[in-house]
Formats: C-alpha cells, sequence, structure tokens
C-alpha cells in the first residue's frame, strides 16, 4: 500500500508502452528517491475523448496512482475527460517525448508542485440514491462510534485527518434540479478541522445521541466529527458521521483502518478512491438466470408487514443503544449450529425482537445490504450494494430453530440472485430524468418495503491502534430510512462485535431493549419456547 511519502507515478503512452521509462525514473527520482513508477496505455485511435477517459479510468481504479504523467494526446484527452465528467482531481502533467529531457524535468516539476484538486461530478445512482431520499427529518448518515482506553486522547489534527481518508468529505451535495441530476462539489479552502469539535462528556451514549441527532446540511457540509473526552471510565471517544451518498460501510470502514498505526497489518485498511471506471453494471456479473431470479423474487416479496416501530419519522432526533456481544459466543453458537456468524447475530435480533414483545405478528422484514463489490471496485469508495429484504421469523419458537431459519432465508434471497437484481434496479433508474430518478428513489426506499435496515460486518480481530492510541471499540451507526423506526449494524473488533441499535426518539425503550437481549441471548443459556 503506498505511503504519503513514497507515491506512485502512473505513466501513460498510447498503444505501446512508453520505451522511455527509464528517463522518467531518472528524473522521478530527483523529486521522490523512492517513487514506484508504473505504466499503463490506452488505444491510440479511440472515436472520442470519452472512449479515452473510460479505458484510462479503469487503468486508475485498478492501479490507484497518485501522480499521473500523459506522453500521449489519447491520453491526455482522456485525463481531461476524466476531470471534466468525474471529478478527477491527481495531479497531472503531459510530456511529448519529442520535446526532450528539459520538458521533462518541467512536466516532473508539475507534478511536484501541483496539489490535488478534485472538481465537481456527478452522482452515481447507487449514491444518488441517498441524497435524493435525504430530508431534515430523515438525515441519510453513516457513521461510527470510535472507543479509546484510557491513555493518548484524540486530536483535532489527526481527527481531521481520518475525515480526508474519505474521499468527499470535504465537498458538499447539491440536489438535483429538473435537468440536472444531484451532484457532489468541492469546497475550496475548507480545512479538515473546520468539520471536527470537541466536548467533555460523562455519559457516552447521550453525547452519541447529541451527535447524531444533529442533521449535517448537505449542501455546506457532508461530513463531521466530535471528540468527547471527561467519559467516567477514563476512556474517550471519537464520533465520525458521513453523508451516505459518500460510501457504505466497506468505505467508511476502509477509511477508518487506513489511518491507523499499522494498518499494513489490517485488511481492508485501503484507503478508498472515488472510481473513475464508471462501475458498470455489478448485478450483470452474477449471469442473466439469477438476475431474472433475483428481479421475481423482488418483485413477488410485496409490502412488508406492519411494527408498532413503522410511522412517519417527525424529527431529527435519535437514541443509541450501543452493546457488545462477545465474539467468541457468537462464533461458538454459529458453529454449533451449523451457519455462518452473520445469521447468528441476525437470529439474536429476531429473537430479541420477539422477547421484547412489542408486536404480535410472526414477520419482521429486515432490509439487509449486501456487497456486490468485484475486484474491480473492492477498495474504491461509493455505495456497491444489492439489498436483500428477509422476513425473519419473530414468532415463538426456539432459538436453535430460529437460527436456522433465519439463516435458510437469507441464503434463499443471497444465493439467488436478489442482490444483484437488487443492484441492478438502483443502476437502471439512474437513467431516468433526474425528477422522475428521485421520485422512483423515494418510492423504493421506505419503510412500506422494509420494516428497518440492519447489517452485520466483518472488521479487525486484533488490537488497533491510532497515534498510539489503543482504538478498544468501533460501533457502526445508519441511518433511518423514510417511515422506518429502527435501524441497527454490529461490527466485529477484537473480541468483541459491537451493535449499535438506532431508533427515534420517542422509541429509545425499544431500542435499549433490544440491545440488552441480544447481549444475553448470545451470553446466556438457548432460548426454548413452544410455537
Amino acid at each position: 500500500m503506498p505511503t504519503p511519502t513514497v507515491p506512485r507515478l502512473l505513466v501513460v503512452s498510447a498503444g505501446t508502452a512508453n520505451s522511455l521509462l527509464p528517463s522518467i525514473h531518472e528524473v522521478a527520482r530527483r523529486v521522490w528517491p523512492e517513487i514506484d513508477v508504473l505504466t499503463g496505455s490506452v488505444s491510440p485511435t479511440p472515436a472520442a475523448g470519452a472512449s479515452a477517459g473510460r479505458a484510462l479510468g479503469r487503468l486508475l481504479d485498478e492501479v490507484r496512482p497518485d501522480l499521473v504523467l500523459s506522453t500521449h494526446p489519447v491520453a491526455t484527452a482522456g485525463l481531461a475527460w476524466l476531470r471534466r465528467y468525474r471529478g478527477f482531481g491527481l495531479p497531472t502533467a503531459s510530456w511529448d517525448p519529442a520535446t526532450g529531457p528539459a520538458e521533462l524535468e518541467r512536466a516532473i516539476h508539475r507534478l511536484a508542485t501541483t496539489p490535488p484538486r478534485p472538481g465537481p461530478r456527478a452522482l452515481p445512482a447507487s449514491d444518488a440514491l441517498f441524497a435524493h431520499v435525504d430530508t431534515p427529518d430523515v438525515p441519510q448518515h453513516v457513521g461510527t462510534v470510535l472507543v479509546f482506553e484510557p491513555g493518548p486522547v484524540p486530536t483535532i489534527d489527526h481527527t481531521a485527518t481520518m475525515l480526508t481518508s474519505v474521499p468527499g468529505s470535504l465537498g458538499r451535495l447539491l440536489p438535483a434540479t429538473a435537468t440536472r441530476p444531484a451532484r457532489w462539489e468541492p469546497v475550496p479552502g475548507r480545512p479538515a478541522s473546520a468539520n471536527v469539535d470537541a466536548v467533555t462528556a460523562v455519559d457516552l451514549e447521550s453525547a452519541v445521541d447529541g451527535f447524531f441527532s444533529v442533521p449535517l446540511r448537505a449542501e455546506h457540509a457532508v461530513s463531521a466529527a466530535r471528540i468527547v473526552t471527561g467519559l467516567a471510565d477514563g476512556r474517550s471517544a471519537l464520533l465520525v458521521k458521513l453523508h451516505h451518498a459518500l460510501g457504505d460501510g466497506m468505505t467508511v470502514l476502509q477509511a477508518l483502518l487506513s489511518d491507523t498505526d499499522d494498518a499494513e497489518k489490517l485488511p481492508w485498511a485501503s484507503r478508498p478512491a472515488v472510481p473513475m471506471g464508471g462501475g458498470g453494471a455489478p448485478g450483470l456479473r452474477a449471469g442473466l438466470r439469477p438476475v431474472l431470479s433475483g428481479l421475481w423474487r423482488l418483485a413477488a416479496a410485496g409490502r412488508a408487514p406492519h411494527v408498532t416501530t413503522d410511522g412517519p419519522v417527525p424529527d431529527a432526533r435519535r437514541h443509541h443503544s450501543l452493546g457488545l456481544l462477545p465474539g467468541r459466543a457468537v462464533r461458538s453458537g454459529a458453529r454449533a449450529a451449523g451457519v455462518a456468524a452473520a445469521d447468528y447475530v441476525l437470529a439474536a435480533f429476531a429473537q430479541a425482537w420477539h422477547d421484547v414483545g412489542r408486536d404480535p405478528g410472526d414477520r419482521f422484514r429486515l432490509m439487509v445490504p449486501w456487497s456486490v463489490r468485484g475486484t474491480d471496485s473492492l477498495r474504491v469508495a461509493g455505495n456497491h450494494t444489492g439489498a436483500v429484504s428477509v422476513d425473519l421469523p419473530v414468532g415463538p419458537m426456539d432459538f436453535a430453530v430460529r437460527v436456522r431459519r433465519v439463516a435458510e432465508a437469507l441464503r434463499s434471497r443471497t444465493e439467488t440472485g436478489v442482490p444483484e437484481a437488487a443492484n441492478l434496479v438502483v443502476q437502471a433508474l439512474g437513467v431516468l430524468p433526474p425528477p422522475l430518478h428521485r421520485a422512483a428513489a423515494r418510492c423504493v426506499y421506505r419503510g412500506d418495503w422494509f420494516n428497518a435496515v440492519g447489517t452485520v460486518m466483518p472488521g479487525p480481530r486484533r488490537e488497533v491502534r491510532w497515534h498510539g492510541a489503543v482504538m478498544s471499540g468501533a460501533y457502526p451507526v445508519l441511518a433511518l430510512a423514510p417511515g422506518t423506526g429502527l435501524a441497527w449494524g454490529a461490527l466485529t473488533w477484537g473480541p468483541w462485535i459491537a451493535v449499535c441499535v438506532t431508533a427515534r426518539a420517542d422509541l429509545s425503550d425499544v431500542a435499549d431493549a433490544v440491545t440488552a437481549r441480544m447481549a444475553d441471548l448470545v451470553a446466556g443459556a438457548p432460548v426454548r419456547e413452544l410455537p
């Protein structure tokens, strides 16, 4: 993984590899002694700059350079197209080999003195969905609560650096108009520290509620962070929220881990980048038959059952219930049941919902974000998921039976093309005119079709340090969907699986009861009930 002191320079030619690579390497090393110089090429005869731009975008997604040197007019035209239409902002320079070494020196000097300057870009359909459904009462924020053991305290400068590891975090969102799609654009001159503040609080959950209950004004800022000190147990915390249009949970996790002290030893710890290759249609990778099967299952699912937490969300006030599940107990229970650990956590939520006893029904539809990332999008920013709606069995039954039924229900969706079909639908909506796209997004992403959003994510199972501080916990914070009063996320972190249940402020007792019951279930004896 590259570091800020060892840049990756991509030399782009057309048709054949650049035979002048040794000369370029020699000149570049005078500025960056440890520079990594790579080569790539595009077709020398594209029909237009767009063709070169798309080809170059795919190359950039694969190589992930820090600097780009073009040695052919076609490559230069491709870079210009990416800058105009996809917000490409890496330092670039052009050099015609016929002009000799003096011009090469000048080109390398331009690279060394040009800062990154991302430009405005239209949001891809999967990101624009969250811009379209965002409202002051139902803000579409994702985030995390990072907890540090007593010792070094996060600083504003360190926090600002972490915040900037998420591409686009210092910009703003412009809503769609009658003729223009929703867009992201930079805010020149805004320092990252302007989005960070610090408070003193004794109780962590109260501090979390206060921070996440204040919506971001996306037309002005799409990220914020708060340092919390003075907690009763001597620990400190860092709260981070980002607009969901910037990325999914994997984007947030990669950005978070990429800034830790031992990032090179952690899976997924690669700073995400805005995709330049366009992404295509991930749903079609599975083939036509699975997609058709998934589309049929999506259409046949119908409306979600009504539960007591459904209904209009009156304002942005939220309550967040934080809990820890012992990871070893979860994995042990999952192995005994012959299911995945994520299935076991989903079943614990279903059992907890039943035990809390707020609904007499036997179904609870959970919308589970499911990654459709491929090798070309594994480490790029943005939302690369397909929604999987799963009807969790919440009627009376043995917990062991519930675990098996939850696993079967999830497999019946994920193994039959539903994630890919859902992603394909989202991509297809993006070709609609902006007003219709906005209306369609608000139609499909609301409580009529599911009762809550919930997800279980993998994370590091080893100790994580950040600027010397032990990061002992990380709770994923999810946004409510319009018409739903509940959302929850679970993330493996060290020996624990950290759970955060988010609810409308008037449903705080439900969130607390569900979180506590999930912890009791994992640590306690199996639940046995007669049907």
